[in-house]
């Protein structure tokens, strides 16, 4: 059951909303806040559930209005996805529409869910506030948010904010590690902090072609950054090649970000033998970690921006192997 999961990872976010719904206090308007990777959306609809199951305080989720609710077929609930393209204005007027109108449903409660709010326009941000300042007896609304900051604070001002916290790299970890080989269980869990999530990238073509490409450069670049940019140039990303993109290219670089941090500061929680093998290796070479590290996280930077993923890779490897170049030079001349 999802409310067992959330009274673990969540302790303060499953005792809010339980209090709520066993004291019948319930807000008009809630907003789940927090990083990608915490349950907010699945706990948006464990209490859309909550507000119609039959079951005191939370949901069975088994019955068969729980299970309307789970597959949205529940016809007095409405969601907005908002994560790859903006809820406009039209949206929020349909919605307006719909519940202005008698429910369908016995329950009497209206419930809409905006996901990632903060990305619909500022006109359907405004209708939003106009009907948040109204809300119906029986209208439930459920904005989730990764970035706060993006809202516009009328529209917080009326919304109870419950904010989520990551779980951390090793409780992750802990949670995947029988799931999954030791490798992708740490580089995972130090790039996301939801089990379901982990184990569903672990899967992806981008995730298993981005560790493949990590492997290779960072045996090649110990010997000769010149093969470790002709491996990637090969391998990686080719202009005619379109099968690996943007999230590829994103997992490479996370990948690398925490291999080079690991080089400064070391790790305890994996046991992975190639990884500490390429690990003592580097640490072996006296390089400026901390340049690389910058070049990795300017080119993340630079990728959420750019097309030319080829051109991209070739820039950091270029980079990267003048900084590495010079880096010796001076322990040589020392």
């Amino acid at each position: 059951m999802f409310k067992d999961i959330l009274r673990e990872q969540q302790p303060v976010v499953y005792h809010t909303l339980r209090n709520a719904l066993e004291h019948n206090r319930l807000a008009h308007a809630y907003m789940f806040s927090g990083p990608s990777g915490t349950p907010k959306k699945e706990t948006a609809y464990l209490l859309a559930q909550s507000l119609v199951c039959r079951e005191s305080g939370f949901a069975c989720e088994v019955c068969d209005t729980c299970e309307r609710i789970a597959h949205n077929e529940y016809a007095d609930m409405i969601y907005l996805d908002g994560t790859s393209v903006s809820i406009k204005k039209d949206d929020i007027l349909k919605l307006q529409h719909a519940f202005a109108k008698t429910g369908l449903e016995k329950t009497g409660k209206k419930i809409y869910v905006l996901d990632h709010a903060e990305n619909a326009t500022p006109d359907a941000l405004n209708s939003l506030l106009k009907f948040l300042e109204e809300p119906g007896s029986d209208m439930i609304a459920i904005l989730i948010v990764e970035q706060l900051d993006r809202v516009l604070p009328t529209i917080i001002s009326r919304c109870q904010n419950i904010p989520f916290t990551p779980l951390s790299a090793s409780q992750c970890y802990a949670a995947v590690q029988e799931d999954l080989e030791a490798l992708d269980a740490y580089l995972l869990s130090s790039m996301i902090r939801q089990k379901s999530e982990i184990l569903e990238a672990s899967e992806s073509e981008d995730y298993q072609h981005a560790r493949f490409l990590m492997k290779g450069m960072l045996e090649r670049y110990l010997s000769s950054p010149y093969d470790a940019l002709l491996f990637l140039q090969l391998e990686g990303f080719p202009s005619k090649q379109k099968k690996h993109g943007k999230q590829a290219m994103l997992y490479l670089l996370d990948m690398l970000t925490i291999f080079f941090r690991d080089c400064l500061r070391g790790s305890r929680r994996q046991s992975d033998t190639w990884y500490q093998n390429m690990l003592k290796e580097y640490q072996k070479k006296n390089m400026d970690m901390a340049a690389i590290l910058q070049i990795l996280m300017q080119t993340k930077d630079t990728l959420l921006r750019s097309v030319n993923l080829q051109l991209l890779v070739d820039q950091m490897l270029y980079r990267m192997k003048e900084v590495t170049e010079y880096s010796l030079e001076i322990v040589e001349t020392r």
